[in-house]
């Protein structure tokens, strides 16, 4: 096994090329990975040895990245595997955002979900009751609205926030110079509900996300609800539709449908077939040794987070092969 521990050693390794493929010579692949001590990190330290267990190949993993920079390095041949979340493989397939006219066509899905995270818009019980708005539209732009806190520049949330604003016809500016909408770190969201000063809240994360949770405790709040023209609006940019089981949350009672967003395990298009092919298998057929090593993927469901409506890049051949030979495609 090579973890490539250091930066520079990592740097070389992109810069001269990741493909290691020939009759006579070792298989060798590339995980580009995020930095130390990340779940993405821990998770990749795990993919490795049993990788290598179950095919044979030498796997070494690139301690550094995020999800944006292993998007454009797989796209451009750089490393052969990564993970990315489905968010900016999206805006690279169709070239917009932080890909705006530099599309990232070469990027193939090999398998999804073991990160889910659900885009979630709460308000206040008494905010609702008394303006009647229980949709997360007319509670963020009608007359109205919700005093909402969301994360500050550098965070996803404004920018996925900004996003819906304007497909519902305002944007973050607008609502911002309403009153309506105030950029705060998450630390201090519980205390603004608690003193009043807020009602509501936007934000991106898993089951259990502590800022989410934190706010619950504050106030008693509601989850408001997604209507399918705003679910629709969301897929271009990387959401799909899932649902938030009941009771995820304090007060939660009911399946509630919402957009999430799903960490995706990717390859460069070119990578061959059959190194592909091995290398889900590899992991597939590996969960409940994954399972007892983290119990991250304790809830990981690759079967259902690879059908079509959770595909924001296609599925590569050789996964797609392996996953119709198990019968999980049609």
């Amino acid at each position: 096994m090579h973890l490539l521990r250091t930066l520079a050693l990592a740097t070389t390794v992109i810069a001269g090329g990741a493909y290691s493929f020939g009759a006579h010579a070792e298989t060798t692949i590339h995980i580009q990975a995020e930095e130390p001590g990340s779940s993405i990190y821990i998770y990749a330290g795990l993919f490795e040895p049993t990788i290598e267990k179950a095919t044979g190949y030498n796997v070494e993993i690139i301690p550094r990245g995020g999800s944006v920079t292993n998007t454009a390095l797989t796209n451009a041949g750089k490393t052969e595997f990564a993970f990315s979340n489905a968010l900016p493989l999206s805006w690279g397939w169709n070239a917009i955002l932080d890909f705006e006219g530099k599309p990232q066509q070469n990027n193939r899905l090999v398998f999804s979900g073991m990160q889910v995270a659900y885009l979630s818009v709460v308000a206040s019980q008494s905010y609702v009751e008394k303006s009647g708005n229980a949709e997360v539209r007319t509670a963020l732009t009608g007359d109205n609205p919700a005093k909402v806190l969301v994360e500050p520049a550098g965070s996803i949330n404004p920018v996925v926030l900004d996003l819906f604003l304007k497909h519902a016809g305002s944007s973050l500016d607008e609502q911002r110079a309403r009153g309506s909408i105030a950029q705060v770190p998450s630390s201090q969201m519980g205390q603004r509900v608690q003193d009043g000063m807020a009602n509501a809240y936007f934000g991106i994360g898993p089951i259990g996300n502590p800022d989410l949770a934190e706010i619950m405790l504050s106030e008693k709040m509601v989850f408001l609800g997604w209507n399918d023209d705003d679910l629709a609006a969301l897929k271009p940019y990387g959401f799909a539709t899932s649902v938030l089981p009941a009771n995820s949350y304090e007060g939660q009672t009911a399946d509630l449908k919402m957009p999430v967003t799903l960490n995706d395990f990717i390859a460069n298009k070119d990578v061959p077939e059959d190194v592909v092919y091995n290398v889900t298998k590899a992991v597939i057929e590996s969960i409940d040794t994954l399972v007892a090593a983290n119990k991250g993927f304790a809830g990981w469901e690759p079967e259902k987070y690879i059908q079509p409506e959770f595909q924001v890049i296609p599925l590569h051949p050789g996964a797609e092969k392996y996953y119709r030979e198990r019968g999980w495609l049609k």
